[in-house]
């Protein structure tokens, strides 16, 4: 039984009065809904205000990272951190106090100290922001990653044909005796990855920092990391490359299957799948995922293949959640970064193995910042949140085997069915 009191008027009883609910679950709806809120019973022992607002805050931390599924923060070093949280930390910006001063103080000039109110978010806290945004992200974490203090040119192999050379210019003879031996080189190119900026600014009242500073923190990781965890994804598959990452999708490699002669708009065959597959570089095999538009999700259902007098389903379709659905072997990713049904890039096969990416080396990898003075007048306060980000494929174009016609590639498409 759970002690409520009537906010309004519900089935006969008036507001203000205080009855009794059989479960916490039937308790947490009507307070939910603003009907009542909850009697706390405290029996004959003094009520704490520090103590229950504690209870409570605590409480609420713990059921919204269990429900968003996020990291919890880790645990800042005392020696360096004296905040508990980051919705502590939050507050403490709203209404500086001597630990944020002390938090931030340098003996000589220092980037830290900022006289028009800017603040440092501390390490720990942006760590749980990376932390989250990783955890998020279907495709960048599966994308071959460099670290560094500065933009990067990377050499690579340009193979465009296996005709003379299986891995790009070296070739090997096969000299009689007392023939000289012939010499030969790799053809190689080059990456240029730039640390191109992406950044998000958020508003919040002071209102909203100082009446639930736990809930704000976990709101604002959760918020900012599945962004920046979007973002980049939706940048891998589409990019303009213009000072964002080359998505695959306008990359020189990728290579994309013509439809079927007469084929209908908006539809996916068994021999567009199939084809598709046949054009996937065959190292790749073990590494590729299929990135498709949950508009396709009928179609690619209905996909099948005649064996003997019926049919067998080429899609593997799984209940359990952690078991993905797959096609030839490769598992689907229902992916929002994909285009509707009967566009080019509805469905994807990609190695993501062969896409890189460059991401700041260290503690430098997020750049966060607090500001109280950019919106002083409203009585809001900035979160300034900086991630340097760039990609593109790991080849400059599709290649031609060495015994075949059609080019094969780490990254493959259909062409549009309209």
């Amino acid at each position: 039984m759970v002690k409520i009191k009537l906010l309004k008027d519900y089935d006969g009883r008036k507001a203000g009065e205080t009855c009794t609910v059989d479960s916490q679950e039937d308790a947490d709806l009507l307070i939910e809904q603003g009907i009542a809120e909850k009697v706390i019973d405290t029996g004959d022992e003094p009520i704490d205000p520090a103590a229950m607002a504690k209870e409570i805050a605590d409480k609420l931390k713990t059921e919204l990272i269990a429900e968003m599924k996020i990291p919890a923060q880790p645990k800042p070093n005392k020696s360096d951190n004296p905040y508990k949280s980051f919705g502590e930390f939050c507050m403490a910006v709203v209404k500086p106090d001597e630990k944020l001063y002390n938090f931030q103080k340098a003996t000589g000039m220092s980037e830290s100290l900022n006289p028009d109110g800017g603040f440092l978010i501390p390490a720990e806290f942006s760590t749980a922001l990376l932390t989250a945004m990783k955890a998020k992200g279907q495709l960048a974490p599966r994308c071959t990653n460099f670290p560094a203090n500065h933009n990067l040119s990377l050499p690579f192999v340009n193979i465009t044909s296996q005709a003379l050379s299986w891995t790009g210019g070296v070739r090997i003879y096969k000299p009689g005796e007392g023939v000289a031996k012939t010499g030969s080189k790799p053809a190689l190119a080059k990456a240029n990855l730039v640390l191109n900026k992406m950044t998000a600014l958020v508003y919040a009242t002071d209102e909203l920092i100082a009446d639930s500073p736990v809930a704000l923190g976990t709101f604002l990781t959760t918020m900012v990391s599945t962004e920046f965890a979007l973002t980049k994804d939706e940048d891998i598959v589409n990019g303009s490359g213009a000072g964002e990452c080359l998505g695959l999708m306008n990359a020189p490699c990728l290579v994309s299957v013509a439809k079927e002669g007469g084929q209908p708009a908006a539809t996916l065959r068994y021999d567009n799948v199939a084809k598709m597959w046949a054009r996937l570089y065959n190292p790749s095999r073990a590494n590729a995922v299929w990135l498709i538009n949950q508009d396709c999700m009928q179609q690619i259902s209905k996909l099948s293949i005649v064996v003997g007098t019926g049919g067998g389903s080429v899609m593997v379709v799984n209940a359990a959640t952690d078991i993905p659905q797959r096609i030839f072997g490769a598992p689907i990713i229902w992916s929002p970064h994909c285009q509707t049904l009967g566009t080019q890039g509805d469905i994807i096969l990609a190695d993501f193995s062969q896409y890189i990416t460059l991401t700041k080396a260290g503690a430098g990898e997020m750049e966060t910042a607090t500001s109280i003075h950019i919106k002083f007048v409203e009585d809001e306060t900035a979160f300034r949140f900086v991630v340097r980000f760039d990609g593109q494929p790991w080849w400059a174009s599709a290649i031609t085997p060495k015994h075949g016609n059609n080019t094969v590639t780490p990254f493959v498409t259909l062409d549009a069915r309209e």
